[in-house]
């Protein structure tokens, strides 16, 4: 895979799952009077819905700690947006926008 089919590719993975996002949560929350604290208590409504919760933040926890390591260890700079997008978007979208920044920065390391 090219690195330009390679970010097309996430590209069109995140757009995915904004319109899934959009379609599902939306909805729900104006049905439910935006009730936020209700929707969140949701996620952790059965034992199968809770472990996908939890499989979900920790997930975010570790592309967290990845976003820290690599600001340090190999100077990836802004990976921070993606961790903010994740608050607001999901991990979806804040592991595409971290991976798109990576490899902008690691082509350009390369080119030096």
């Amino acid at each position: 895979m090219t690195d330009r089919s390679f970010r097309a590719v996430l590209l069109v993975l995140a757009a995915v799952f904004v319109v899934l996002f959009a379609a599902i949560i939306p909805p729900a929350l104006i049905d439910d009077g935006f009730d936020f604290w209700g929707a969140a208590r949701a996620t952790f409504v059965n034992p199968y819905a809770s472990g996908v919760s939890v499989d979900v933040l920790m997930a975010y926890v570790v592309l967290a700690v990845w976003v820290f390591h690599e600001a340090r260890t190999r100077h990836v700079r802004r990976g921070w947006i993606a961790l903010v997008l994740g608050l607001v978007t999901g991990l979806t979208v804040a592991l595409v926008a971290y991976l798109l920044i990576r490899v902008r920065q690691v082509e350009a390391a390369d080119a030096r």
